[in-house]
């Protein structure tokens, strides 16, 4: 990626690099569940990144502690950790006081459409171009990663056509939170980005996961 990034013309940035934690925790997990977010927030300051170069899943969902911290993981933390556990938000405890549900993040696919620092606020037009930008290298780890579902945290609409050209079928919804679809065996959920999300989304998430992957019988 880093030769990549050069070409592109990032000079004094390199890429923060996502991907899997646990390879063998997510091979073995049944189904195999990727999250595709927007970018990898680098803001130091209003208007400075960082500059990049380290590995997400190596460098922070082998810490908990520090997983936890960050509220997008922790909205994605509770609808992991609720799923694989038959659980519902209401019936879980706070991710501060029991930490070690911050492990689910080790054994899912996690990938940002732009693989360099970014801003704490997202652009919709700067992601689009940097999806153009990095679509080979996202359309390679979808391929290699060969997750059973997809969860778009507002990022579908950059895929979507995508999707199309090997066949795309809506196949129901989750009225206010999630449009469902498939491609051959792969089932997308178009859902809400999780920062500051909630109860609501946590649940309708688990609730979709469930629908097309019960785990608890």
């Amino acid at each position: 990626m880093e030769v990549l990034a050069k070409e592109f013309g990032y000079v004094e940035n390199k890429p923060i690099y996502d991907g899997i934690y646990d390879f063998s925790g997510y091979l073995n997990s049944k189904p195999k569940i990727m999250w595709i977010l927007k970018e990898p927030n680098g803001q130091i300051d209003e208007k400075k990144l960082e500059k990049g170069g380290w590995i997400i899943p190596n460098e922070v969902f082998s810490n908990l502690e520090k997983t936890a911290s960050q509220p997008t993981w922790q909205v994605i933390i509770y609808v992991m950790y609720g799923y694989l556990n038959g659980l519902m938000y209401d019936d879980m405890d706070y991710i501060r006081n029991k930490i070690e549900m911050a492990k689910v993040m080790q054994s899912i696919a996690y990938l940002n459409v732009s693989k360099m620092p970014g801003y704490n606020k997202s652009v919709k037009s700067n992601i689009e171009q940097c999806y153009i930008k990095w679509k080979s290298i996202l359309n390679k780890q979808i391929e290699t990663y060969a997750p059973d579902v997809i969860i778009f945290g507002n990022t579908f609409d950059f895929f979507k056509n995508d999707f199309k050209n090997k066949g795309l079928e809506k196949v129901g919804n989750y009225p206010g939170w999630i449009d469902v679809y498939k491609s051959g065996q792969l089932i997308l959920l178009d859902a809400y980005h999780p920062s500051r999300k909630g109860r609501d989304y946590v649940n309708t998430l688990i609730e979709a996961l469930n629908g097309y992957f019960p785990i608890h019988k």
